[in-house]
């Protein structure tokens, strides 16, 4: 019964232990990551993001004031992880979304062709600062705001993930927008 017991306080002590020597999830503090299928998955640290290019908005979302928001344009974190954009984006490609998932899993979407310069021109930003200053715990380490939408919904607070995703249906062929081909 002794040795029972014993064993038990025992596990329990060490549970800890073992705990913390799990890998580190997606987000780290300030990091974010970007997967495309077919590459490697890219991290982005707070250093990585300070020496891309930056960009500001202002901005308010739901019932806050208007903020000035400084940090990368999504589609730049998407263009260095390999995602299809500018030229390479068409037929097949032009089916792939944008999945963005905060630390609580709330999730948004955004089609690839909405984020590319040469078919939209909405501005959606993975902020770091707010009013020159990083975010709060609440909303940070990472941001992501969004300009043009009427609904502030896909405002994501405490970003951690950022993945390209296959929206095409296998076994369609494409008639290039004819719904009327091959009938």
């Amino acid at each position: 019964m002794k040795f029972g017991i014993a064993l038990c306080l025992a596990s329990t002590l060490l549970l800890p232990v073992r705990g913390a020597q799990l890998p580190a999830g997606p987000s780290s503090a300030g990091s974010v990551q970007v997967r495309v299928a077919g590459k490697e998955a890219r991290t982005f640290n707070e250093s990585d993001l300070a020496s891309l290019p930056r960009s500001s908005i202002t901005a308010g979302a739901h019932d806050e004031k208007q903020s000035l928001w400084e940090g990368v344009a999504l589609v730049e974190l998407l263009r260095r992880a390999g995602a299809p954009l500018d030229k390479q984006l068409r037929g097949r490609e032009m089916t792939k979304f944008v999945r963005v998932t905060a630390a609580d899993g709330y999730q948004v979407v955004f089609s690839l062709t909405e984020l590319d310069a040469a078919f939209g021109d909405r501005n959606v930003l993975v902020v770091d600062r707010q009013d020159g200053h990083p975010l709060p715990g609440k909303d940070g380490p990472l941001r992501l705001v969004v300009t043009g939408d009427k609904r502030p919904a896909r405002w994501v607070r405490e970003v951690e993930t950022i993945d390209v995703v296959d929206g095409s249906t296998p076994d369609r062929s494409s008639s290039h927008g004819d719904a009327s081909r091959g009938k």
